[in-house]
């Protein structure tokens, strides 16, 4: 029975199948083979996607390029001074009686500040009044004196010239006598020789009282000079007097007062300050390698608390103490309200300025250098790029070539992929997230403080 089935059974198997049947497998087979490629491609395409360098999008810091002005600047501290100090010295030497006002009090012109000493002062100036007593009665007696000189040689003067008259009369009379025979030429001799000897008389009466006048008038300008030499010293010391109370001429805020009562202070010590603390000015240092690019009239910005106030530098210090340099920068606006006397700024002196040129914000993570690698944003990718700089700032970079205008690049730190030339991305680019400020650029068309390498 079972060798008669065996030979049914084997004509059963061998039969060939049906062609509708032999497609349904064909295309099932197709199918599976393509379902083993796709996932082979996705498994492919995922391990490449994992093993290719990357980095998270959302953690990016990105730059715009843009156009506009860029500026060197030097970057100095300083402190904010008054405008104007006055300063009051000692007008004499003195022992400081009293202090009358404290540091910090409020000062109008004409208060006393601090009280000292004059006795040697008063002392000196009693002295002086007594020698001008005495210049003036020195001055009267050498005028009586000279006038009565002067008195008596135009009395000797009148006196020759009388005596020269009678001898002219005695001289022509012996030559009308001698004429006559009436006398001898002898005594006509006499009486030429007396006329002769009064003429001579005269002329040596009016020479003395020509050199007496002159004598006098020297003497008189002597004593006057010297009686206006004392005045001044005497006028001086009355001024001195005057001054010796320390009184301010200006209203103020007096910032230091000599402190010590007793004290002796020399002529011409600085015994207060006053300051003027409705307008300010800036006393600023820098590093002695800068020194040589600070002039007067370079320009200058103070900035404070998100403040900014322009100004220029006003003079510069021509010593260096310590390899510090130091210059007072003069502000547009010294009464601004937010001053407040010795507070403490940041100062960026303007040396260099190029307009129109490309730049981008300054970050702490790009590379020094005049070509620097950055990476920048193309497409869902970051592309490493060489690049050439210029000036460097406090907020941007000026780019010579390398970038085009509207370009990001990346400003945070990626120095652990700058040996990569291709980074992609994972997730969404943020928005441009630093920009060079614009604000003053739109005020003043002068938006970016910078630095040179």
């Amino acid at each position: 029975m079972a060798c008669g089935l065996q030979p049914i059974l084997s004509m059963s198997m061998d039969r060939e199948l049906p062609a509708h049947h032999r497609r349904r497998l064909l295309r099932r087979r197709l199918l599976w083979s393509l379902l083993a490629l796709g996932c082979g491609l996705l498994v492919f395409t995922y391990l490449n996607r994992m093993l290719r360098p990357s980095v998270q999008a959302s953690r990016l810091v990105l730059g715009a390029v843009d156009r506009g002005l860029v500026e060197a600047a030097i970057s100095a501290t300083g402190n904010v001074v008054p405008a104007f100090e006055k300063v009051l010295s000692s007008p004499v030497e003195a022992r400081v009686l009293g202090v009358l006002k404290q540091p910090g009090a409020r000062i109008e012109a004409g208060d006393a500040i601090v009280e000292l000493d004059l006795s040697e002062s008063k002392l000196e100036l009693d002295r002086l009044q007594e020698r001008l007593a005495q210049k003036h009665l020195e001055i009267e007696g050498r005028t009586a004196e000279l006038e009565r000189r002067q008195r008596e040689l135009a009395e000797q003067l009148e006196v020759a010239r009388l005596e020269l008259e009678i001898e002219i009369y005695r001289r022509d009379q012996q030559a009308r006598l001698f004429a006559e025979g009436l006398t001898s030429e002898e005594r006509q001799r006499e009486a030429e020789v007396s006329q002769r000897k009064g003429e001579l008389e005269v002329v040596a009466a009016e020479r003395a009282s020509t050199a007496a006048i002159g004598e006098a008038s020297t003497d008189r300008r002597r004593l006057r000079l010297e009686l206006e030499i004392l005045t001044k010293e005497r006028d001086e010391i009355v001024r001195r007097l005057e001054l010796a109370t320390a009184r301010s001429d200006r209203s103020g805020v007096l910032t230091w007062v000599v402190r010590e009562e007793g004290a002796t202070v020399g002529r011409g010590d600085v015994i207060a300050r006053i300051a003027d603390l409705r307008s300010f000015g800036v006393e600023a240092t820098v590093s002695d390698v800068h020194a040589a690019r600070l002039s007067p009239g370079s320009e200058a910005r103070v900035r404070f608390d998100e403040i900014e106030i322009r100004g220029h530098i006003e003079s510069v210090h021509p010593t260096i103490e310590n390899g510090v340099a130091r210059f007072v920068v003069a502000l547009e606006r010294p009464d601004h309200p937010s001053l407040r006397n010795n507070q403490r700024v940041e100062v960026d002196v303007i040396t260099e300025r190029r307009a129109g040129v490309l730049r981008v914000p300054r970050s702490s993570f790009l590379p020094m250098g005049a070509v620097v690698d950055v990476f920048v944003v193309s497409g869902d990718r970051l592309q490493r790029r060489k690049v050439e700089v210029g000036l460097r700032g406090l907020d941007a970079i000026e780019i010579r070539s390398g970038l085009e205008l509207g370009e990001r690049i990346v400003l945070s730190d990626l120095r652990d992929h700058s040996h990569l030339t291709e980074l992609r991305l994972k997730g969404r680019l943020p928005v441009v997230t630093r920009q060079v400020d614009s604000a003053a650029e739109a005020e003043s068309e002068t938006p970016t403080s910078t630095e040179t390498p």
